[in-house]
């Protein structure tokens, strides 16, 4: 039985027709008719338009187009289909680059989240701070002296803002529990700030520079500050050194046992 690529083949050429001529008027891909020729029916779409593929190739050359198709299923229906493609292999290279590539989508990817959970927390803790706000100056304030009021009409006359004394030169408190420690908040510039005393939440957003904030430590203090460059602050009178530099975020965590780390 002659093959059947080869039977087409021949007929094509017995007609003096090139595939190219048989792809222009049957709208056939070219590939596709070389496949027909080399038997190579993975490169076909398969089903009805294999045998679409047949019939016309068959017409144009000249043969009968039913019985090249039934040739065609005869040949080529029983055969199983062709084994799938061997994946391709990656050489040692490729395989680095595919490693560095998800690497660093990986990377990007725990960015996103971690910038994203960074945003959340610190909106909610803004929000909770502005909500506690009244209360928490309420009840811490038996034990916290906020100087940032005007003087009483009784009192002497303020002085003037460029005047404002150092903390050293604060007016007197309240005599201090056994133990505790006087913190003096004194910004020199706009700064957003959250302090938790023993545990308990007393402020949390924006001090303006000059304006103070006096608190009562018996355990701990933990000060968060938004600028560092703008942040200042005294223990017992003593002023602390700076948290650090202008914009970086910083945490201060004051108690009898690490008070000598900030202060001068």
């Amino acid at each position: 039985m002659t093959d059947f690529g080869v039977k087409l083949r021949q007929a094509r050429e017995g007609r003096g027709i090139s595939v190219r001529q048989i792809a222009a008027s049957t709208k056939i891909a070219v590939a596709a008719l070389e496949a027909l020729e080399r038997n190579d029916i993975s490169k076909l779409p398969g089903g009805i338009f294999s045998r679409s593929f047949v019939r016309s190739y068959a017409a144009e050359v000249g043969l009968d187009p039913d019985q090249t198709v039934r040739e065609f299923l005869e040949r080529f229906e029983a055969e199983p289909p062709p084994p799938p493609v061997a994946p391709m292999q990656l050489s040692d290279e490729e395989h680095a680059f595919e490693s560095r590539r998800q690497g660093a989508m990986l990377t990007v990817k725990v960015l996103v989240v971690a910038l994203l959970a960074a945003g959340v927390l610190l909106f909610f803790v803004v929000l909770r701070g502005r909500k506690n706000e009244p209360a928490s100056g309420a009840a811490a304030a038996p034990k916290t002296d906020v100087t940032q009021a005007p003087a009483a009409p009784s009192g002497p006359p303020p002085e003037s803002r460029g005047q404002t004394p150092i903390p050293d030169a604060a007016p007197p408190v309240a005599a201090l529990p056994t133990g505790a420690m006087r913190v003096d908040l004194h910004p020199t510039g706009p700064c957003w700030i959250n302090v938790v005393v023993d545990g308990q939440n007393v402020f949390s957003g924006i001090m303006q520079g000059g304006e103070r904030r006096t608190l009562t430590v018996r355990e701990a203090a933990v000060i968060d500050v938004g600028d560092a460059g703008a942040f200042a602050f005294s223990v017992d009178g003593r002023r602390a050194r700076p948290l650090g530099m202008a914009g970086q975020v910083k945490t201060a965590r004051l108690t009898r046992q690490t008070v000598s780390q900030y202060v001068r």
